[in-house]
């Protein structure tokens, strides 16, 4: 059996997909630049380690609070960017949180993916995750309209000592 002998299924997007798409990506972007414009893009942990939180792997830290927290801000719109649901998802599961928008008179489902990039470390979260890729054609190729967001929030570590408790009071600054 040669390459050229095999049949394969090629997906064939709708004609409006490029335009939902974008739609999609555009509505994400807003909710995300008001909540930042509002200041409120701020996860604080506070923790009694001398030395503060361990910045090797920090987004072993940072990647679940700040996948909670994106689900938190898209649970908590309640009118405006056409957002209808959400969904958070299971651990494991190829997205985190499901978004549905209402667009004329379609829904629109976006599967986001939601990765961290600790700015304050070289080369933090810019490697591709090649298994989920398999899992995403697979969809893809199921569903050609399928809509499959990576939605990568940089944060930056800081802290600082409290004279008072000696503890260390810090957090992260989502961007």
């Amino acid at each position: 059996m040669k390459y050229e002998d095999l049949v394969f299924k090629i997906p064939i997007e709708s004609a409006s997909y490029r335009e939902d798409s974008a739609f999609v990506i555009q509505q994400i972007i807003s909710i995300l630049d008001r909540r930042k414009d509002a200041g409120d893009n701020k996860i604080i942990i506070n923790t009694n380690l001398k030395k503060g939180l361990p910045l090797k792997n920090i987004n072993k830290i940072a990647g679940p609070m700040i996948e909670a927290w994106a689900g938190e801000v898209f649970e908590g719109i309640r009118n405006g960017y056409n957002l209808i649901n959400v969904e958070a998802q299971k651990r494991r599961d190829m997205a985190d949180i499901i978004l549905q928008f209402k667009k004329e008179n379609r829904i629109l489902t976006g599967s986001v993916d939601v990765k961290t990039t600790a700015n304050d470390i070289p080369k933090s979260g810019r490697s591709p995750n090649i298994t989920s890729f398999k899992r995403i054609r697979s969809a893809y190729v199921e569903d050609p309209d399928f809509m499959f967001i990576v939605l990568s929030i940089k944060h930056n570590v800081y802290s600082q000592r409290n004279r008072k408790t000696g503890l260390i009071d810090g957090g992260h600054g989502n961007r």
